[in-house]
């Protein structure tokens, strides 16, 4: 009976606790929940090829994964991918998640009043969150560029960006092709 007893009462105090009901503070996201200042950093770079007139998708990419026929091509392409950094990939890029306007070019989201190129094609481009090794002087990122042409004409391809931190900023050091198709 005491066991019982005791019992309910670690399941109540336990309840308590997850509900935060013991503090008067609001729980805090975890650092997944918040896309770092070092993420913007670095879709800076990897948006650097793309002109302004190129919309940005308004969330990330959710559905991109480094299984170990990803990593094993990404490191036969010579970027460095350890265990870490496809863990915190993925762990990221579980679910999409909303973007800011914190880029250092002019931006437009694809639900934006603007027009492209005149002719009506449309360009757009995705991105995912960004992996870091653990001392997060290595990242990777993946693009994925899309172009619909004035007479239906498409093409899409998809990139992994791997850059690393050199003297306080992130440079692109290769760019590994994932997937293209057109039609």
């Amino acid at each position: 009976m005491i066991r019982k007893i005791l019992l309910v009462v670690l399941i109540f105090a336990a309840a308590l606790l997850s509900s935060n009901a013991f503090s008067a503070e609001p729980l805090k996201s975890s650092v997944l929940d918040t896309i770092e200042p070092d993420e913007y950093e670095i879709f800076n770079v990897a948006l650097d090829k793309y002109d302004a007139f190129v919309s940005l998708e308004k969330t990330t990419i959710s559905e991109k994964r480094l299984d170990n026929s990803v990593v094993t091509h990404l490191k036969r392409s010579g970027v460095q991918v350890d265990d870490y950094m496809a863990d915190d990939f993925n762990k990221k890029n579980n679910r999409s998640y909303e973007l800011e306007k914190r880029f250092s070019k002019k931006r437009y989201f694809m639900d934006e009043p603007y027009q492209g190129f005149a002719g009506g094609s449309k360009e757009s481009v995705r991105i995912s969150r960004v992996g870091f090794n653990k001392e997060k002087d290595r990242a990777l990122i993946f693009v994925r560029y899309k172009s619909i042409g004035s007479q239906e004409a498409f093409y899409e391809e998809g990139n992994f960006v791997y850059l690393e931190k050199k003297e306080s900023k992130w440079i692109a050091i290769k760019t590994v092709m994932a997937s293209q198709r057109y039609y």
